[in-house]
């Protein structure tokens, strides 16, 4: 089975939304979470093999939930790209520190995402 599953986690709706169709055009299963809260329930239901997941939203942080996640399913799985407006070296690190595999400003198009891991699920 290729690993082709991918969460987009944003409080922007229209972001989420954009992805999602960029994703689904390239050939991959997308959903999307609109809160780390709801992000973290979709997981418990069915891990993703890619969650590109945003720094910055209300009440649970992107670093908070991508510590939740490396603390419940260790770092094989899922694949986790940081994509944030966030550019500071500090929130790099912090992502890093959480248990991220890649850090990608918003200053990357949209476009460019499945570049971002496309060689790391591919292996499958």
């Amino acid at each position: 089975m290729s690993k082709n599953k991918i969460l987009v986690v944003d409080d922007e709706t229209s972001l989420v939304q954009l992805c999602k169709f960029i994703l689904e055009q390239a050939g991959y299963t997308v959903r999307g979470a609109y809160s780390g809260q709801q992000a973290l329930k979709i997981i418990k239901n069915e891990i993703p093999d890619v969650i590109i997941l945003d720094v910055m939203m209300p009440g649970m942080t992107g670093i908070e939930v991508c510590q939740s996640i490396r603390d419940e399913f260790g770092h094989e799985r899922p694949y986790i790209l940081m994509y944030t407006a966030d550019a500071r070296d500090s929130t790099r690190e912090s992502c890093m520190n959480a248990g991220a595999d890649k850090f990608v400003t918003k200053s990357t198009s949209p476009f460019d995402l499945p570049r971002q891991f496309e060689d790391q699920i591919i292996e499958s």
